[in-house]
């Protein structure tokens, strides 16, 4: 029999797991993308365990915000997450593609990335920034208690480092890896709050 507590707790799993292993993909991720970072040996690993992580939270994450007790009825809170679960959906034939194509020789990876593709990954991306924003906006204010009401300050930390990075005069893994960390221990801290007891957490909420 399917109970709320089950679910909850394989909602909880799927986010808190996969908040680790996005932030530890990128982590493994080279600092640039170029001919060198295609023949790192982290290349393939470090894409592969962060878009599984990416699908495991995009499984995950509708359940905890449904019933995992971390927020008060919100429909930013619900929007935002569905976008970004979609989002991280999105990003992992992405990561897949920047896994095995990107370091193939020749045009092959330039002329996938100028046509179907390419825009497939522009615009997964762009909802993924924008639905973070939103998400981390809706759960530091409908927060249930303090640990997600900092998940939220996260994300949004995060989204603020995506749109302001690239004007940084450094190599861009400075600051999209930190970034991204930052975005999976958060999802981790949201996984956490979803398995304390909701009565408790709506104790906490404050009148």
């Amino acid at each position: 029999m399917v109970t709320s507590v089950g679910v909850r707790g394989l909602g909880a799993g799927l986010v808190g797991g996969g908040g680790v292993l996005f932030a530890v993909g990128n982590v493994l991720h080279p600092l640039e993308h170029n001919a060198a970072a295609h023949a790192a040996a982290t290349w393939e690993a470090a894409h592969l365990i962060f878009g599984l992580g990416g699908l495991l939270v995009a499984a995950g994450l509708p359940l905890v915000l449904a019933v995992g007790g971390v927020v008060r009825p919100s429909r930013i809170v619900m929007t935002g997450g569905v976008l970004f679960a979609l989002a991280f959906a999105a990003l992992g034939p992405g990561a897949w593609f920047e896994a095995f194509v990107a370091p193939l020789p020749g045009d092959v990876a330039a002329g996938l990335e100028k046509g179907a593709g390419g825009t497939v990954n522009a615009v997964a991306g762009s909802v993924w920034i924008l639905a973070m924003l939103i998400l981390g906006g809706g759960l530091a204010r409908s927060g249930s208690r303090g640990s997600v009401r900092l998940a939220g300050a996260g994300l949004i930390l995060t989204t603020v480092v995506m749109i302001g990075g690239p004007g940084i005069p450094v190599k861009e893994g400075l600051w999209i890896i930190p970034g991204t960390v930052v975005a999976g221990l958060s999802l981790v801290l949201l996984a956490l709050a979803a398995v304390r007891r909701p009565e408790r957490a709506a104790a906490e909420i404050p009148v």
